[in-house]
This record gives C-alpha cells, sequence and structure tokens, in this order.
C-alpha cells in the first residue's frame, strides 16, 4: 500500500493524553513525520476521533478449539481493534495448538495470559482444574521462555463453581509465586468469588489485575452491605492493583457498576471478555458499546480511551501501540461519536439507558486498512 494520509481529525494521542487538529501520514507500516507531496490515498476524518488501534485486554479467540471462542479477525477490526490479549483460553497443554491454528491465520495481533489449568476454558460442560495440585509448572515456565514474545501474563479463574474456598487460596499464592519467577502479572477472574474478595486483593502486586470487578453473583461483590467500595479493595488500588470491567455476558451487574462509579470507582481497565454467548449481542455485543456504555456512565472521553489503549499497551509491554507519536507503529482508530439511545441490560435483568455510541469508521493495523463502514472514505 502506498501513503495514506488521514486528514481533518481530532486526533487523540493516548501515550501523551493530547487532543489536536491535525493530519496524519501513514507509509511502510509507520506514522510519518511530516506530509508528504504526489499522489496519496486521502481518508476524510472530518468530524470523527483519530486514535491508537484499540486493545481489548480481555478477548476468547480459540475459535473452533474451545466453545466460546471467537472468529479473531471478525471479532476485532470492525471494532477499531488492532491488537488483543487472549483472557486463557489456553494452558499450557493447548497454547501451542492455539498459535500454529488460530493464531497463525489471524491478522489481529493477538497475546496471550495464560491459565494456570493446563487444559485452558475448552468447554462450558465442567469447570477446568484451578486446584494448586495440578499447576504444570515446569511447562508453564518453558512456554514463557520459548514464547516470550506472545505470553504476557497468567489467569487465574477463582470462582466457587470452580474451586473451593481453602483450595482458591493456595491456588492463589502459588500463581503469585510463578508470576514473581516468570517477572509476569497475573489476571484473577472473581465471579461468584470462592474467597473474600478483600483477601484476594491484599495478595495480589502492583499491575497485577482483577478482572470482572462489577460482578454481582454469589456471596459478595466489590461493595459492601452498605453499597459502598470495600475498603480491601480501594486499599488494593492505592497499591496499584488493576481492575478491569471484562463485561462478558455473565460476569458483569450494572447496578454494582453504577453504585462503585458514583463513588468514583471507575475502571483501569475497559475489556470485552468477547465470546460465542455475546458476540455482537446484548449483554456483551463488542467493544465499542461497552466503552459507550461508560460513557453514558459519567467517564470523561478520554479516560475511556486511554482505558482500551495506555493502560493494555503498559502491562503488555508495549507502550508504542498507544502512541501516534511520528516514527511509531500505524495502529490507527477512526472512531465517531453518534447520539443514538441505546438501552443496555445485564443477565439479572437490570437496564440503562444510554444517548450516544462509538462507532468505528475506519481500522488500520501497521499501515494497511483491515475495515472500513460502507459509508466512510
Amino acid at each position: 500500500m502506498g501513503t495514506l494520509i488521514i486528514r481533518s481529525g481530532k486526533v487523540y494521542n493516548p501515550a501523551r493524553h493530547e487532543w489536536s487538529y491535525k493530519d496524519i501520514a501513514v507509509k511502510d507500516g509507520r506514522i510519518m513525520e511530516g506530509l508528504p507531496s504526489g499522489d496519496c490515498e486521502v481518508v476524510d476524518a472530518s468530524g470523527c476521533i483519530v486514535t491508537a488501534g484499540l486493545i481489548d485486554y480481555h478477548v476468547h479467540y480459540f475459535n473452533h478449539g474451545t466453545e466460546n471462542g471467537v472468529n479473531p479477525d471478525a471479532a476485532s477490526f470492525p471494532c477499531g481493534i488492532t491488537t488483543v490479549v487472549d483472557g486463557g483460553s489456553c494452558g499450557a497443554a493447548n497454547y501451542e495448538m492455539y498459535r500454529r491454528g488460530v493464531m497463525s491465520f489471524s491478522d489481529v495481533r493477538i497475546l496471550n495470559m495464560l491459565l494456570m489449568g493446563s487444559g485452558g476454558q475448552t468447554t462450558n460442560q465442567y469447570p477446568e482444574h484451578m486446584e494448586e495440585r495440578y499447576f504444570d509448572r515446569d511447562k508453564i515456565r518453558a512456554l514463557f521462555r520459548t514464547y516470550p514474545d506472545n505470553l504476557v501474563g497468567l489467569k487465574l479463574r477463582l470462582s466457587a463453581d470452580i474451586i473451593g474456598e481453602n483450595e482458591a487460596e493456595k491456588s492463589l499464592r502459588a500463581t503469585v509465586a510463578v508470576a514473581e519467577e516468570l517477572g509476569c502479572n497475573i489476571c484473577v477472574h472473581i465471579t461468584d468469588p470462592a474467597m473474600d474478595l478483600e483477601k484476594l486483593a491484599g495478595m495480589l502486586r502492583r499491575n497485577d489485575v482483577i478482572c470482572h470487578v462489577y460482578q454481582g453473583k454469589g456471596r459478595e461483590t466489590i461493595l459492601d452491605e452498605n453499597g459502598m467500595v470495600r475498603k480491601g479493595i480501594m486499599d488494593a488500588r492505592e497499591r496499584g492493583v488493576l481492575f478491569d470491567a471484562s463485561n462478558g455476558c455473565n460476569n458483569y451487574d450494572l447496578e454494582i457498576s453504577r453504585k462503585a462509579m458514583k463513588q468514583g470507582f471507575i475502571p483501569d481497565i475497559i475489556s470485552s471478555d468477547i465470546n460465542t454467548a455475546g458476540f455482537y449481542l446484548q449483554p456483551l455485543h463488542s467493544l465499542p458499546r461497552i466503552m459507550s456504555k461508560y460513557l453514558d456512565m459519567g467517564m470523561c472521553l478520554e479516560r475511556v480511551l486511554d482505558a482500551v489503549t495506555v493502560c493494555p499497551a503498559r502491562l503488555i509491554g508495549r507502550e508504542e501501540l498507544a502512541s501516534l507519536d511520528m516514527g511509531g507503529t500505524a495502529d490507527v482508530a477512526i472512531l465517531k461519536l453518534v447520539e443514538k439511545e441505546v438501552c443496555y441490560r445485564d443477565r439479572k435483568g437490570h437496564t440503562f439507558t444510554g444517548h450516544q455510541v462509538i462507532v468505528p469508521q475506519m481500522t488500520i493495523k501497521g499501515g494497511k486498512v483491515m475495515y472500513c463502514q460502507a459509508d466512510f472514505a
């Protein structure tokens, strides 16, 4: 592809937290310094937001390898997404099959958290084994040594229907120990928690992630009996533990979210947890639709964009993917903010009406146009 110029957009560079009105030129997969002369492909981005390609920090993309895996490119490029982190679809036993199969045939950039349970999240018919005694530490270490370019963290699922309370704490301690050895972070799934959430949060380290933070199942949530965010959760945030909205279909409660956000407890990361149960359908739909909901719940646009660019880019060690600086990787999302009434709902029957939607117009990965809305450009 030749030179592409994106003209007249309102540009947000997440790495610098800067807004500007300027034209951007793309050539040979990089963002150019200055604008070229001569023949170029020109995209008119008037009335649009131009920003770095979105990063979905929690997806399930092992299509045909797991029951909940969706088509990676179909779930990404129409949504402005150029990079994703698979949230533990695979464990040590099947990661290489995913890498050599689905990943090798997908254009979206796929990184991975490795599930501590060796079999991964293969089926919805029965839970994976998350007990510490089943961890294959030797193989986990070997995979991280072999694929440091791709494995960016460890995933642990601590739901009551997966693991018992006593085993949950042992598994969490063991996972933290392995992560310390590997020099990576961990992401903990807390829907219907198997152990006390404040104790769980207290065991985590800076840049470890609690996902599905607004879940509403089981004996406890992040809110106490008075509807206030628990002290142990707030303390964890002060220590640098990160909180991922990671909506999904069954891992999100609108009322928990609204109450927490009214207290200023907004997500550090906004991810989709996209899977077959909610692939472009309510209550999950897509990352842009989830981002739109948080806008209507009171997050400013900059914080929403940062939650799908800067924060995940830092966690995966690829901060340039959140930058529109000259010479950087030409991953670009062109978005339009459209006024439209949208009804959101969760699996408990709670509803919320929003009035604006982020609509991707064009997605560029490595300088190549991967998606364009039919009435754009």
